[in-house]
């Protein structure tokens, strides 16, 4: 309990000292909303790629995106710098699904992005309670952010998600640039389009494994797992690598499911799964949800999914 209220205290003041640092280096600005110049890309802030990705593909050439995290780091932990944060301050829209890291900038956005207009892309989504704090991360939460600590926001790893949040980003971008409203709905409808194929062909692909579990270290594919009627079982446990009573339990339960492949985040330590992977004569295999190519990275993840099945 020291140990988490101290990891509070560590962000919390981080992020209050940076926002010192900007509302001293850039002074006051206006904070009612603004209308681009003629030509200016709309310019909008994310948490991480895959949601960056999303925007671009609704906004195309009228967007300028920033994701807060930089690739390879974990958006569960990683605090903004002064020189990331120096790369916002024009923002028009916070585009966020929940994420530590959003939590945490949120606080301070108005001395930071003080033009910038905040939206939740997870409306009209059911969310899953998060597994790091749940004893049953199946167990549907909330569909508000009234207790964001107890609800899962990996939302983009589900394509069925990622569908309404494409819908949620039209929206915002419409609001913000009501000129180009047309451009984004039909940018939206093509992206999801797209979205809907790929939900039937990676449904084709697990179709025949509904109801099986596949194993990763960081519990980050519950959506996915949800859509595709499967059971995602996570190594971490209350968001650390497991005891050793805990590891052998996984192991054991690897061993009776004839767990070969374990998946793994490049973002985490894998020394926990290498342990099981080498008790039960498997391997790793890497695999990120915060890739930025949203198709290449849900057909890497069924393609990692369905190989750990087929090794069973």
């Amino acid at each position: 309990m020291n140990r988490l209220l101290s990891r509070k205290f560590f962000w919390t003041s981080c992020a209050c000292l940076v926002a010192f640092f900007f509302a001293a280096f850039f002074g006051c600005r206006r904070s009612e909303p603004v209308a681009n110049a003629e030509g200016e890309k709309l310019e909008i802030l994310v948490a991480v790629d895959p949601i960056a990705y999303m925007v671009e593909r609704v906004g195309g050439d009228l967007v300028s995106v920033v994701a807060l995290t930089p690739q390879g780091r974990d958006p569960e932990s990683y605090a903004p710098t002064p020189g990331d944060l120096k790369r916002v301050v024009a923002s028009r829209g916070f585009l966020r699904v929940g994420l530590p890291i959003e939590q945490r900038f949120e606080k301070n956005i108005k001395s930071i992005a003080p033009d910038a207009r905040t939206y939740d892309l997870c409306k009209n989504l059911t969310l899953l309670a998060d597994p790091h704090h749940c004893e049953d991360p199946d167990a549907e939460a909330h569909d508000d952010h009234d207790d964001e600590d107890s609800l899962d926001a990996h939302v983009w790893t589900s394509p069925a998600n990622a569908r309404v949040m494409v819908a949620n980003i039209a929206e915002a971008l419409a609001e913000l640039d009501p000129d180009n409203a047309e451009t984004y709905d039909a940018n939206a409808g093509a992206f999801d389009a797209e979205l809907a194929a790929l939900q039937e062909e990676i449904r084709a692909r697990l179709e025949p494994f509904e109801g099986r579990g596949f194993v990763v270290f960081h519990p980050a594919y519950g959506y996915f797992a949800r859509e595709f009627n499967l059971e995602q079982r996570a190594v971490e446990f209350e968001g650390k690598a497991p005891r050793p009573r805990e590891l052998q339990k996984l192991i054991e339960q690897a061993k009776a499911d004839g767990v070969r492949k374990l998946i793994v985040q490049p973002e985490f330590s894998r020394s926990s799964a290498q342990t099981i992977a080498d008790a039960v004569g498997g391997e790793l295999v890497d695999h990120s949800p915060l890739q930025k190519d949203y198709f290449a990275n849900m057909r890497a993840l069924t393609d990692a999914i369905v190989g750990s099945f087929e090794d069973q």
